[in-house]
């Protein structure tokens, strides 16, 4: 995956994205004068003219342009991402590009809100601040959302603290898991059954509970449970830390929680245990822990394994992230 700057060569292929997905995806919610209003406001011309003042960026998959998104000062318009390649975290993953981009200038970030995306919006902690009004065309206006996010008490609001895992937050932390699928890309094939219980999970740790190179942390926002993750030697050297078993409540996804958690917990492998190298590995069929841990500094290695899980095959994406 590569998220960079668009260039003059990519201005065409960003508009081939966007009319295609405004085409695909927007008559399912307007009517066909609405839709015919947004495939013209988002012409070439103003793609271009994003693209030559440097506010507009593409997200490519294996070589192939699969999304876009465009800054103007601290506003985000024009994200859109290919149909086929939509509900695998691709738009949360530019929109927090943006948005750090914008943090660094504004405390305030706006955006004009499709139908399509409310619900990716005010999952990301966006907030209805009024409505516009659009005549797209004769004898039909459209109402649109005016959003907006605070960042600044986005960046304060989230302050996590990691503590030692309690026999106790099993009950929490197992009620997350919804679907034998989701319980595989958490722990792989660790847990021989699904669903697993409370009890389940206690009993895979105790054994190591004890142990000086077993470390199982609990994230938690003021008293509430909000993730969870492991810390282990994998080898005797003690340079090496590998992080495992990493899962955040499901209901808080997408809001920065997950990226807090292993920023602390990365914080902590380096500067209290002394690592000098930090592992994981993802399955390939988990962008969404991928971009991630992609946005917290990790990088793919060589390394593949395979495991077996509900009769497939799954590949295991191998990352590191070294101490600065």
């Amino acid at each position: 995956m590569e998220y960079r700057m668009a260039t003059k060569e990519d201005a065409g292929i960003i508009y081939e994205i966007v009319q295609k997905t405004i085409r695909t995806i927007y008559p399912r919610y307007y009517l066909p004068q609405i839709v015919d209003g947004f495939s013209k406001f988002h012409n070439q011309d103003v793609i271009n003219q994003d693209v030559a003042n440097g506010d507009s960026y593409v997200l490519l998959e294996n070589g192939k342009i699969v999304g876009t998104g465009t800054k103007n000062e601290n506003h985000i318009v024009r994200v859109y991402v290919l149909p086929e390649f939509q509900g695998k975290g691709y738009g949360t993953f530019i929109m927090n590009q943006l948005e750090q981009k914008i943090g660094k200038k504004y405390k305030m970030v706006e955006l004009d809100a499709s139908l399509p995306a409310c619900r990716l919006y005010y999952k990301l902690g966006y907030q209805t601040k009024d409505h516009g009004v659009w005549d797209c065309a004769k004898g039909v206006t459209q109402i649109y959302e005016i959003m907006e996010k605070d960042l600044a008490k986005n960046g304060t609001r989230n302050k996590l603290r990691l503590r030692p895992y309690k026999s106790d937050d099993a009950k929490v932390i197992t009620s997350w898991i919804h679907s034998e699928e989701d319980q595989r890309k958490w722990s792989a094939d660790r847990y021989e059954k699904y669903p697993i219980t409370p009890e389940d999970m206690q009993e895979q740790y105790r054994s190591v509970l004890s142990a000086d190179d077993f470390f199982p942390m609990t994230a938690l926002d003021g008293d509430k449970i909000v993730g969870h993750l492991i810390l282990r030697y994998p080898g005797a050297d003690k340079d090496t830390i590998r992080f495992g078993f990493v899962i955040v409540d499901d209901t808080i996804r997408g809001k920065g929680y997950g990226k807090e958690m292993l920023q602390l917990a990365t914080k902590y492998a380096f500067e209290i245990l002394q690592a000098k190298k930090i592992t994981l590995g993802v399955f390939e069929n988990n962008p969404e822990a991928y971009y991630c841990y992609k946005a917290v500094g990790f990088e793919e290695n060589e390394e593949i394994l395979y495991f077996e899980c509900m009769g497939e095959q799954w590949k295991c994406i191998e990352m590191e992230i070294g101490r600065n």
